[in-house]
């Protein structure tokens, strides 16, 4: 199976809402998930199982950054203990939505102090009815 990603309906929401200058909140955080992880268009940060092992948990991106059209955002994760990882999530300021969604092609097995930089890319293009 190849690697799937997705930017789901909650994240899309979020986002113009924050655009439109409703109450929402930007792009803030990833974390690992495990057990299942499916990358469609109707999961939902409820839906996911984050990592609970340390190190692997929700934590603020390294960077969050945009320019020219495209978001880009990433996270290093070291193990603090031992996990499989399926994939990852982004996720807003209040880890409320999901705003993208990663699913490996394979299982990471991670042991403690091993890396895993994780990377999403967003790219905005104009629409026009």
């Amino acid at each position: 199976m190849a690697q799937t990603q997705e930017v789901p309906t909650e994240g899309l929401v979020e986002a113009a809402e924050l655009l439109a200058g409703d109450a929402a909140t930007c792009i803030q955080s990833m974390c690992c998930l495990k057990t299942t992880c499916t990358a469609d268009k109707d999961q939902t940060a409820a839906g996911v199982t984050k990592c609970t092992e340390s190190g692997l948990t929700i934590a603020d991106c390294d960077s969050v950054a945009g320019a020219a059209g495209v978001i880009t955002a990433y996270h290093t994760f070291t193990a603090g203990a031992a996990a499989t990882v399926k994939g990852f999530g982004a996720f807003n300021d209040d880890n409320d939505a999901l705003m993208g969604i990663c699913c490996f092609a394979a299982d990471v097995s991670m042991e403690i102090g091993d890396t895993l930089k994780n990377t999403m890319t967003w790219t905005l293009s104009d629409q026009t009815a």
